[in-house]
């Protein structure tokens, strides 16, 4: 679905966290991320609000099985950074003069990735 040939905004994370009853838990906290931010005008800053609750519940143990892994690094150290170690590598991350760019801010952080058939 969507537009296949334009990326943008298509990336994702997921995490897996023990927990000691349980053991190995799958999580998605992209999409849940995504409708706190994109579902409503203002960017919803609380998990339990009943835009997100439902969404977070469902997600929280679980995520499709249609993703394939890139990297699965924390606190990764960019050579010549000076944003210091990025937590996770989702987003396309630059800097120019010594400044980094806000990934999370598409008004003055603007990049294009696309696909195509082979």
């Amino acid at each position: 679905g969507g537009k296949p040939a334009s990326l943008q905004g298509a990336q994702h994370c997921r995490a897996e966290v023990y927990l000691k009853q349980h053991g190995w838990v799958a999580m998605d906290p992209a999409d849940v991320a995504k409708v706190m931010r994109q579902e409503t005008p203002n960017w919803i800053k609380d998990a339990d609000n009943p835009v997100v609750a439902p969404v977070r519940h469902a997600l929280f143990g679980g995520w499709e099985g249609n993703w394939m892994g890139y990297n699965f690094a924390h606190d990764v150290r960019l050579p010549g950074s000076v944003a210091g170690k990025v937590g996770f590598l989702m987003y396309p991350q630059a800097q120019s003069g010594g400044e980094a760019y806000d990934a999370l801010a598409p008004d003055t952080f603007k990049y294009t990735i696309t696909s195509r058939a082979i």
